[in-house]
């Protein structure tokens, strides 16, 4: 099992002091977010760093299922950006959000759901064009937001995407699901970590709330997972503490 950490924690820190700081803490992944401050680092920012990297496609200001077609169009643009650069930096799992209803949309939702699909399937195609695994993330409970139901999640990408998921274990927890039942499916192949108290997604310290981690890694462990779990928490102080709870536990 993989241990990384995600940009949203480290930033606005300059790249190379991202990357000394993963080397430092003695870990071998690294996540980054493709937007301002990342969206310019280069293959030569990263070469001279034996890190393995993820990427995590934009989220701010993007709809793959807008009913606005440019816009729509324009965030299935930028999914395929990410990929692209994930082939340039070697990083072969790319983690893609779903779309969201909007708000003048909210009398279509069927329409709104077939576009999220049709924006999934591009993506996936232009992912394996790219040679790297679009990982569609499961969402928190926010209003009109789509995969909030990882069983809705996990069907579509069984039937139509033919996708890999990442699993956010903080959204789940959310949103009300089991340790258990988040991390059912064989499709799995990227996580996410963080902990909260089930009210709302507050990406906090592991271990600072109620998700029950050691079970989540005694899941996987007998799962035979053996791709990447991010720990994924918005703050340089909550990235540390999660660090020493995974020594605590004996998964670092």
């Amino acid at each position: 099992m993989k241990i990384s950490v995600s940009t949203l924690g480290l930033y606005p820190a300059k790249i190379e002091n991202v990357l000394n700081f993963v080397t430092e803490q003695k870990l071998d992944y690294l996540e980054i977010i493709n937007e301002y401050p990342y969206n310019s680092v280069t293959s030569d920012d990263l070469n001279s760093y034996d890190i393995g990297l993820s990427i995590h496609a934009p989220m701010s200001d993007v709809n793959i299922s807008s009913h606005i077609y440019k816009i729509r169009n324009i965030s299935v643009e930028l999914m395929i950006d990410s990929f692209k650069t994930a082939n340039k930096w070697g990083a072969d799992r790319v983690v893609v959000h779903p779309g969201s209803i909007p708000v003048m949309a909210l009398k279509y939702p069927e329409k709104i759901l077939k576009y999220n699909i049709e924006s999934l399937i591009k993506c996936q195609k232009a992912a394996e064009d790219y040679g790297v695994m679009m990982c569609v993330e499961n969402m928190p409970l926010i209003e009109r937001a789509l995969y909030t139901n990882i069983e809705a999640l996990f069907d579509d990408v069984d039937s139509k995407l033919h996708s890999g998921i990442t699993m956010d274990v903080g959204h789940g927890h959310n949103n009300g699901f089991t340790e258990e039942e988040m991390l059912q499916s064989d499709n799995i192949h990227h996580i996410h970590l963080s902990d909260n108290d089930g009210s709302y997604d507050m990406h906090d310290a592991l271990g600072s709330h109620d998700i029950d981690f050691p079970k989540i890694f005694d899941i996987l462990k007998n799962k035979k997972y053996d791709d990447i779990c991010v720990i994924e928490v918005n703050t340089l102080h909550d990235v540390y503490k999660s660090i020493d709870y995974l020594k605590k536990i004996n998964v670092l």
